[in-house]
């Protein structure tokens, strides 16, 4: 044969069946191009040297990495599709005496030109929105606009690597697909499944509780320790539920309709309902897929627009004064007291000599212990790895120690506490009894001050584990109490934290550079002294890296959630394209014996909505019940609002269901021209 012929010969297949490959060049191109912009953002060092760009750009890196992963998969799903839909073509050519080395060379020559094409095309557009893409990406995250164009060659070659790869992947799947394949197999392929199966009870029970213990997760985590610890377990639990409950539901859902006369027995339903029977194991897996990707989008819309929306406040709750200093030793040292106060008056001295109106001060010291609390007891002795590896951290606490006279001082209460006594409070949901146990010793609770909690810690709601504030008459004889607890190291479990803030009146510059001067200063005072963590920090120094991260979460969403709906889109349409190809005999058939076209298309109708209603509707109930354990994961970005969340998921939920209603109706006039043609 001549050299050209395979090339010619495919490229001809090719453009024959673009109702199948147009769609597939044009995911392929999407994938390369997002591909291309994430690793330019994350990766080409565009952003590098911005003022808090730079946990936005991990950001992109990590986004990088999905896009990789979900692009393999979803090609692999995609071209599978595709060559299912073309294994009686490739039959034939086997009965017209080509070999399994032909058509590996013409399966061969498809990949290479999809290869070079959606490299080139995809690239280009890459390339072409990448200025765009960047444009966007730093207003997002309120750093300065570069107004020069870049491309970056790391990225393309990048690029060029992951992709030859995925398509060399996805040519050895062709292959395998077609090698183990008899002629004759390949010929009846596209009647494989046309007998009915049948409504598996078990499997659905199965499905039922999978999809129940992800909700029970969801539902049942308290603290935000937990969430994110469970959350993909979670996840995980409700994906396998759906495609179980889908497959086996979808089918009994056929034969319940089936046995509904006055549904069934009409024109309407009843060639509609009669042909979904004979594919509804494939149906189900498919509307899974739709299912999970629409949830994929609304928790991601959702959990990230009301971030980047709250990020003020987030930073407000995090950072409540203009200045923030911090200094953590572990181990027990009553001389640390002193070291606090000169901490202390050397702070504000630096301060006052920069022009700093000092106001709202808030200095103290505290010492904390953790352990496992359960029936107001704080076990300390969880000194081994394998307990840590077990343990339900819904019950991991810390306990805050603090000296009654400070308290009043600082925060301006008049409170009693005598030796033995405490007054108890916490920020968590944690129940305390009137005695409360820490290791070996304890104490009477005669108040509560839970209301009080945010006064010491305004970051109290966002701890990863709950923290309970125990004030106490004397926290320096309290402390000894506890110097013999070690943990698994041998490290001191006992820790001394001490806490500076306070107002300036300085302007914003002015806020950044204090605290730069006052962290160089607090570090040249503990120098030597063997501190496990110090530092000073600003209210606007800090403002950059929350944008920065929630503008560049926002951004990874919004990138993320188009090639989702993208992908939902081409396993809608090729759902579509390769069901109206099985169907049209069928309506041919019904059309001979008196069905009017007007009535084809009231079929297509009611077995559009009987199916594609179910996805949106699942996927907004997946959210739904997802929703309490996201906002748990919030709050450890400090954003407390739960009704921005719930606008913000409502108004996804909106948008993804508008989109979603166009989809169907542009796929449904698809397989209705396929069908009537």
């Amino acid at each position: 044969m001549r050299i050209g012929f395979y090339p010619k010969l495919s490229a001809d297949s090719m453009r024959r069946n673009s109702r199948l490959y147009g769609p597939y060049f044009l995911t392929c191109i999407l994938m390369v191009a997002v591909y291309y912009i994430l690793h330019f953002l994350g990766y080409s060092g565009v952003m590098t040297g911005m003022a808090g760009a730079g946990t936005a750009i991990t950001m992109m890196k990590l986004g990088t990495g999905i896009m990789t992963v979900f692009a393999t998969f979803f090609l692999f799903y995609t071209q599978s599709t595709l060559i299912k839909g073309r294994k009686k073509e490739f039959g034939l050519y086997s009965i017209l005496g080509m070999n399994k080395s032909n058509l590996a060379r013409i399966i061969f020559c498809e990949t290479l030109i999809t290869w070079v094409v959606s490299l080139f095309l995809g690239l280009l557009t890459g390339i072409g929105l990448s200025k765009m893409a960047e444009l966007g990406f730093t207003r997002m995250i309120a750093v300065p606009t570069r107004y020069h164009f870049d491309i970056s060659m790391s990225s393309v070659f990048m690029t060029i690597i992951i992709f030859s790869i995925v398509f060399f992947l996805i040519f050895l799947n062709s292959m395998r697909q077609i090698q183990f394949a008899s002629p004759t197999e390949l010929v009846r392929a596209d009647k494989a499944g046309e007998k009915p199966p049948k409504a598996n009870y078990l499997l659905g029970v199965l499905g039922l509780l999978f999809l129940g213990s992800g909700y029970f997760l969801a539902l049942k985590i308290k603290q935000p320790m937990s969430a994110l610890l469970w959350f993909f377990v979670a996840v995980i639990l409700v994906i396998i539920g759906t495609y179980i409950l889908l497959i086996a539901g979808s089918v009994l859902l056929c034969k319940l309709l089936q046995k509904n006369k006055n549904y069934y027995y009409k024109t309407k339903h009843f060639v509609s309902v009669s042909s979904m029977a004979y594919r509804m194991k494939r149906n189900g897996a498919g509307l899974a897929s739709i299912c999970v990707l629409l949830t994929a989008v609304l928790v991601m819309l959702s959990s990230t627009s009301a971030l980047y929306t709250g990020s003020n406040e987030c930073l407000n709750t995090r950072y409540p004064n203009e200045i923030g200093a911090f200094a953590c030793k572990y181990g027990y040292d009553p001389g640390l007291i002193h070291l606090g106060d000169k901490l202390d008056k050397n702070l504000k001295k630096v301060a006052m000599e920069n022009g700093a109106d000092i106001s709202n001060n808030k200095t103290f010291y505290e010492y904390s212990i953790s352990g496992y609390f359960e029936n107001s007891k704080l076990d300390v002795n969880l000194n081994s790895k394998s307990n840590l590896a077990f343990i339900d951290y819904d019950h991991v606490a810390q306990i805050l120690f603090i000296d009654v006279k400070d308290y009043n001082r600082v925060f301006g209460h008049e409170e009693k506490v005598e030796p033995g006594q405490a007054l108890v409070g916490t920020a968590k949901k944690i129940e305390i009894a009137d005695v409360i146990t820490i290791g070996e010793t304890s104490f009477d609770v005669i108040g509560r001050i839970d209301d009080n909690v945010a006064e010491i810690d305004p970051s109290a709601k966002i701890s990863a584990s709950p923290g309970v504030f125990v004030i106490v008459n004397d926290v320096q004889e309290v402390a000894t109490h506890f110097t013999q607890y070690e943990d698994y190291n041998g490290e001191p479990m006992l820790a001394w934290f001490w806490h500076c803030r306070f107002d300036t009146s300085l302007d914003e510059d002015g806020q950044v550079l204090l605290a730069e001067k006052l962290d160089q200063s607090m570090k040249k005072e503990l120098d030597g002294l063997h501190f496990d963590n110090a530092y000073c920090e600003s209210h606007e120094g800090e403002r950059d890296d929350f944008i920065g991260t929630f503008g560049g979460l926002f951004f990874l969403g919004i990138l993320l959630s188009i090639i989702f709906l993208v992908c939902c889109v081409i396993i809608i349409y090729y759902k579509q394209v390769s069901e109206a190809f099985e169907d049209k005999s069928r309506f041919e058939i019904m059309q001979k014996v008196g069905m009017t076209k007007e009535e084809i298309k009231e079929s297509i109708n009611s077995q559009m909505l009987t199916v594609f209603l179910i996805p949106i509707a699942l996927a907004c109930l997946h959210l739904a019940v997802v929703l309490p354990i996201v906002h748990k994961l919030l709050m450890l970005f400090g954003l407390f609002n739960i009704p921005r969340l719930l606008i913000t998921s409502c108004i996804c939920a909106i948008l993804c269901g508008v989109f979603y209603g166009v989809v169907y109706k542009l796929t449904s006039k698809t397989y209705y021209n396929i069908v009537a043609d």
